[in-house]
Parts: structure tokens; C-alpha cells; sequence
């Protein structure tokens, strides 16, 4: 069974514990309401019509082999992934609600009879509301590309790399859902923060080699004086790497793989740090240590990682690098609420989600990036470009 089906059975499995609760006191508002059978099988039609993309998926896997999930209809599928976050959000208000009404029956004064068509009309409202605002915040986090600006500073910068700007990208994760107008608006607003130099931490694409081709050509339209740098993400080492190597050679992007860049910058130069770092593959320790130790005296120093898993951070940190920039996480791409909080898959890998974090004097940016895994929508992690200034921290 591919892992796109397995993921989205796991899902489901998830989905069922707030549809469970919600069914259950839908059924009791309906059945007090009017009695009739129709208006609950509508509900139980709502209910099960999230579930239409699992079931697709496994009746195909049943009847004709692994299914392409990405290319089942796109709207079953987002649906489906609507139906997981308004279910987790109207579960929040509902066991307030249930609070609520529980309370009511104790302090107030008010007839039995009063508070159910209170909570009746509450029930119906949240339902209602949520459901536009989930789908709404949706397309919105899903469409809108965020710009960071990150300052850092750094002890005795070199004149020439003041305001130097480094613009960081990652997980344009090309496929049926993030075409060639998706990432050609990514890179346009790229271009628009008028970078010096651009790094890209990896996954290209999201699967197999169909979409490489025109990626890379899309991402070579970055315009920096400094040139595009990458490195390699996992969905780009399970793809194998001499595709990319092959791409990104057409159009000048450099592809370091455990290697070091020194780039010169007016009368000085810094360095940037590629390695390879993904669930397939990872940099033995003492290739690290050698490779972050090499050049030690350069005024900035850059380490880019697909992860940032513990042991680059530390390596980065030990070795005195100025900043470390990785992908992977997507922000946590479906940050699901609940209770007040929220929950997503890159969590329980990561405690590094999204943002800037700082370790004595590295500056760590993990980028949230354009493209999905396995959802094709956002939801508290909108796709987002990073662009870090460069100052003096005298200045």
C-alpha cells in the first residue's frame, strides 16, 4: 500500500473521534427537533462525504493496484482535509458549548426547555460559522505568501556584506497541485525583495521525475548577483539526485552536497556550507566536523540544511557559524486546532517548526516554504519567503 493511502487511512482513523461526539449530539438535537429520519440522514450524509477520498483510495488499491492520490479529483481531496479542521474546531467549541449548557442548568433560572433551544440555535450557528471561516482561512493560508524579515546582526561585520540580503526558500515541492503558475508567482515575489543572494533548502518536487524539468526552470528565473544556491531535500533524494544535478547545471544553479562555497562580496567573501541531510541520507559527523572547521576565519558563514536536526544545530553552534537555514518542517503545513492549540505531523518529528531561533550567536531560520506533503492545502502555516538583512551589531 503506498504511503500517501496509509497517511490519509491514518487520518481518517483521527477524524472519527470529533465526528463520533459531533454525530452523536446532532442526532439528539434533530431527533428532539422533529423526530423525522431525513434531517439525520443528511447529517450522516455530511458526515461520511469527508471520508469519500480514503474510501476512493482503498477501493482502487482493492480493484486495480496502488493508487496515485495526487491524481484522484481534487476537490474530493479537499474536502476531505476541510473536513479534518472544521471537525477538530467545531469539537473545541462544542465541548464548550456542552460546558456552557451544563452550567446553565445549575446557576441560572432558566426552564429546561429554554436552555435546549438556546443550545440548539448555538449548536446550529457554530456549525455554520465555522465551517465558512475554516474554508475561508484555508484558501487564504493556502494562496497567501508571507515575506519574514529577519535582522541579524552580527559582531564586527565585514563593510562590504552590510545589508548584504539573503533571501531563503525551500520545499517548492512541484506536482499536480503546485504547477508552473504557482511557483512562477513564488518567484516572482522572489525577485521583487531584490535579494543578493538565494538559498533554496530542498525538495524541488514532491515525487517521481515529471515535474523536475519545469521546476528548475522556474527556479532559475531567481534574479540575485549572487547566485541560487541549493541543497538536497528528501523528496529530491528518493527521486535521485543526478536528475537535479543535471537541471540545475542547465541554468547555473550551484547544487552543494556536503561541499563548501566561498563567494566573494565586494573586498571580502563568505562562506556558505550545502550538506546533505534527509531521512535516506545523512552526514557522517566527522565529515561535519571536518567540513564546518575548514574555513574558520571568514566574517559570515552560512550552513544550509534540508533538516535541522540536532546534530547540524550543534555543529553549527560548536563551529561558530553566523546562520543556519533549513526547510522541511513546512511550517507544519496543517497546524489542526484544538483545545485552544494546535497539532500537525512536523511536530512530533521537530521541535524547530517555523520561524527564527537563536543559539548564543547562530541565527537559525526554518522557512515554512511553497509547496504540501500529502494535504494540498494550509492551514496556520502559509507559504513564506524569508529574507534576512545583514547588520553590524554595533550599528
Amino acid at each position: 500500500m503506498p504511503w500517501l493511502l496509509e497517511m490519509t487511512l491514518l487520518v481518517s482513523s483521527f477524524m472519527l473521534v470529533p465526528h463520533l461526539y459531533i454525530g452523536w449530539r446532532a442526532e439528539r438535537l434533530l431527533k428532539k427537533q422533529s423526530g423525522k429520519l431525513y434531517p439525520r440522514l443528511i447529517l450522516y450524509f455530511f458526515l461520511l462525504s469527508f471520508y469519500c477520498l480514503p474510501a476512493v483510495g482503498l477501493l482502487y488499491h482493492w480493484l486495480w493496484g496502488d493508487p496515485d492520490m495526487l491524481s484522484l479529483w481534487q476537490p474530493m481531496s479537499y474536502w476531505f482535509w476541510l473536513g479534518l479542521v472544521f471537525s477538530f474546531q467545531f469539537l473545541t467549541w462544542l465541548i464548550i458549548l456542552d460546558f456552557v449548557k451544563l452550567l446553565a442548568r445549575f446557576i441560572s433560572n432558566l426552564k429546561r426547555g429554554r436552555i435546549e433551544k438556546y443550545y440548539r440555535r448555538a449548536f446550529y450557528a457554530l456549525a455554520i460559522v465555522l465551517f465558512m471561516f475554516t474554508a475561508a482561512k484555508m484558501i487564504y493560508d493556502t494562496r497567501k505568501i508571507q515575506v519574514e524579515n529577519i535582522t541579524c546582526e552580527i559582531a564586527e561585520l565585514s563593510p562590504a556584506l552590510q545589508d548584504f540580503r539573503i533571501v531563503h526558500i525551500t520545499d517548492i515541492q512541484a506536482d499536480e497541485y503546485t504547477g508552473r503558475p504557482e511557483i512562477a508567482r513564488y518567484i516572482e515575489k522572489v525577485n521583487a525583495l531584490n535579494p543578493d543572494l538565494v538559498v533554496f533548502t530542498g525538495d524541488l518536487i514532491s515525487y517521481g521525475t515529471d515535474f523536475i524539468a519545469m521546476a528548475a526552470e522556474e527556479l532559475a528565473k531567481v534574479e540575485a548577483p549572487y547566485g541560487t544556491y541549493a541543497v538536497v531535500g528528501d523528496h529530491d533524494y528518493w527521486a535521485d539526485v543526478s536528475h537535479f544535478e543535471k537541471e540545475y547545471a542547465k541554468y547555473d544553479i550551484k547544487l552543494l552536497q556536503d561541499q563548501n562555497k566561498i563567494i566573494p562580496v565586494g573586498q571580502d567573501n563568505l562562506l556558505l556550507t550545502g550538506i546533505t541531510e534527509v531521512y535516506s541520507k545523512q552526514v557522517p559527523g566527522d565529515s561535519l566536523d571536518a567540513l564546518t572547521n575548514e574555513h574558520v576565519s571568514m566574517s559570515l558563514r552560512i550552513l544550509a540544511s534540508h533538516q535541522a536536526t540536532e546534530k547540524v544545530i550543534n555543529q553549527a553552534k560548536t563551529s561558530g557559524y553566523e546562520l543556519l537555514l533549513a526547510g522541511h518542517t513546512h511550517g507544519g503545513q496543517l497546524r489542526v486546532p484544538f483545545m485552544f492549540t494546535t497539532f500537525s505531523a512536523a511536530e512530533q518529528d521537530t521541535p524547530y517548526l517555523s520561524g527564527t531561533y537563536r543559539f548564543d550567536d547562530l541565527l537559525m531560520n526554518v522557512d515554512n516554504g511553497l509547496g504540501f506533503t500529502l494535504a494540498p492545502v494550509r492551514y496556520n502555516a502559509p507559504p513564506t519567503i524569508s529574507v534576512i538583512n545583514l547588520k553590524s551589531a554595533s550599528q
